[in-house]
C-alpha cells in the first residue's frame, strides 16, 4: 500500500476514535496487516501489537524476525527500553507499602551532601521526585558505570538544572540508577532479584532486568535491536552472542565475578533505565497494574505553559506520575484517549505500554529497529513515521 495512503487512512480512523466514534476501515487494512506492512516496507526486521480489554486478549500479533531464523511472536523477549522504567517505579511503590521505603525521604539519607543542589543545599530532594523527573536532576553525558565501579563516580556538576529541585521536569534517565542505588541500600538486595521478588514474579512473568532470571531457551529466541544503516540492518542490542550468553549481560571490568558485587554501589548495573527484556504479552499485565496504583499514575507533573515549569521536548510530555507518563485524551497519540504507561526508544526500537482507564484496556506494542532520522508523524510528537502503523492499528483493535 502507498505510504500516503495508509497514513490517511490511520489519520481519518484515529480521528473517529477521538470523535467518539469508531473508525470506518471497512476499505481499509486490518490490524494485522498494518503490522505485517511495517516489516514488509523494511521499516522494521520486526513488530508487533498485542492489545487487551478487562484483562482479556483481543488482539495478538507479530511479524518478522527475532533474530537468526527466529519468527518474531508477541511472547519474543527483547529490551523494552524506558517502558522499564514502570518495573521500577512499581517495585519502589510495593516497598512503601510495605513499610520498607520511605518515598519522602530525601536523597541526602542514603547519599550525604553528594546528592543536594550546589545551588539550593537547604531544598531537600524527596525520593519520589525520581520518578516524576522534578528531582532537579539531568543526564550527565555518562550514566551507566561498570562494576565495581561506584555510582558515586559519575556524579558531576553538570548534572544539575539552574532551577531549585521540586516543581522543574526534565526527564532524566540517571536518576532511575540512582533510584535502584537507593533500593539495594535501603533492601540490602541487588536491584535485578529485588524487581524479580517485588514486582515481576508476582505477575506471573519471566521478565528480567538485563537478561537476569530469563529461561535460557526464552533468552535464544529473544529479538536482537537494530538500526538501518545504508540498506543494513546493524545490530545496536542484544546480537546473537549476547542471546547466547548466560547470566546477566552487565557493564563489568575484566574478570570481575557477578557474586563479588558489592550490594548499593552501583544502580545502574541492571540498566532500570531501560534493560527490562520482556515480551509485549508481560508489558500488559505490568502497565494495568501501575496503572491501578493510585499514587503512581496520579500525575505528580502536569505542564503549564503559562509557569513553563517544565522541558515538555517540543510536546513529548505533558503530565506525569510517579514512574509513568500520562497522556490526557486532549493530548494522546491516540486521539481522544486517555492513556497512562510510557514510551520507550533505544537502540533503534520502539516501543510503549499503556493502559486505557476509560476502556479498561492495554495496548503494547513495539518495533525491534528503525532508521537514523526520527521523522515524526502527524499523529503525536511521540509517534514517528516508522511505527505509526502499530499505533494505528491499536486505536482499530480498541475501537471496533
Amino acid at each position: 500500500m502507498d505510504r500516503r495512503l495508509f497514513i490517511t487512512l490511520g489519520l481519518s480512523a484515529l480521528g473517529a476514535c477521538g470523535r467518539g466514534g469508531k473508525p470506518d476501515v471497512s476499505d481499509g487494512p486490518s490490524p494485522a496487516e498494518m503490522i505485517d506492512s511495517i516489516v514488509a516496507n523494511g521499516f522494521a526486521p520486526a513488530a508487533g501489537l498485542v492489545v487487551r480489554k478487562g484483562g482479556k486478549t483481543i488482539f495478538s500479533h507479530g511479524a518478522g524476525i527475532a533474530n537468526g531464523g527466529r519468527a518474531f511472536r508477541t511472547d519474543t523477549k527483547m529490551r523494552v527500553a524506558s517502558v522499564s522504567k514502570l518495573a521500577v517505579a512499581l517495585t519502589a511503590h510495593r516497598l512503601a507499602e510495605r513499610g520498607e521505603l520511605d518515598l519522602d525521604a530525601p536523597l541526602s539519607t542514603w547519599f550525604g551532601d553528594a546528592l543536594r543542589h550546589p545551588d539550593y543545599p537547604d531544598v531537600e530532594i524527596p525520593l519520589r521526585h525520581l520518578m516524576s523527573h522534578t528531582s532537579g536532576l539531568k543526564d550527565p553525558e555518562v550514566y551507566w558505570q561498570a562494576a565495581p565501579g561506584k555510582i558515586e563516580d559519575l556524579f558531576t556538576p553538570d548534572m544539575w538544572l539552574p532551577s531549585p529541585p521540586g516543581g522543574y521536569f526534565t526527564y532524566c534517565n540517571f536518576g532511575w540508577g540512582i533510584l535502584a542505588t537507593v533500593l539495594e541500600r535501603q533492601v540490602g538486595e541487588r536491584f535485578d532479584l529485588l524487581a524479580d521478588r517485588i514486582t515481576l514474579g508476582p505477575l506471573g512473568v519471566t521478565a528480567g532486568f538485563n537478561w537476569s532470571g530469563v529461561p535460557e531457551a526464552e533468552r535464544r529466541a529473544g529479538a536482537t535491536l537494530s538500526q538501518k544503516i545504508g540498506d543494513e540492518w546493524v545490530a545496536q542490542a542484544d546480537a546473537p552472542d549476547v542471546l547466547e550468553g548466560s547470566g546477566p549481560a552487565v557493564l563489568k571490568a575484566p574478570g570481575f565475578d557477578l557474586e563479588d558485587y558489592a550490594v548499593g554501589t552501583n544502580g545502574t548495573l541492571f540498566s532500570p533505565q531501560g534493560g527490562l527484556r520482556a515480551s509485549l504479552e508481560e508489558l500488559c499485565p505490568l502497565v494495568r497494574t501501575v496503572a491501578a496504583h493510585p499514587v503512581a499514575a496520579s500525575p505528580a507533573w502536569v505542564y503549564d505553559p503559562a509557569a513553563e515549569n517544565g522541558d515538555t521536548d517540543d510536546g513529548y510530555f505533558s503530565a506525569y506520575g510517579e514512574g509513568p507518563q500520562i497522556h490526557p485524551a486532549s493530548d494522546s497519540p491516540v486521539p481522544g484517549m486517555k492513556l497512562i504507561g510510557h514510551h520507550g526508544e533505544a537502540y533503534g526500537l520502539y516501543s510503549g505500554a499503556w493502559h486505557a482507564p476509560d476502556l479498561d484496556a492495554e495496548i503494547a506494542y513495539a518495533i525491534t529497529g528503525s532508521g537514523q532520522d526520527f521523522p515524526r508523524s502527524e499523529l503525536h510528537r511521540t509517534v514517528n513515521t516508522w511505527f505509526e502503523p502499530a499505533v494505528w492499528a491499536a486505536g482499530q483493535v480498541l475501537t471496533r
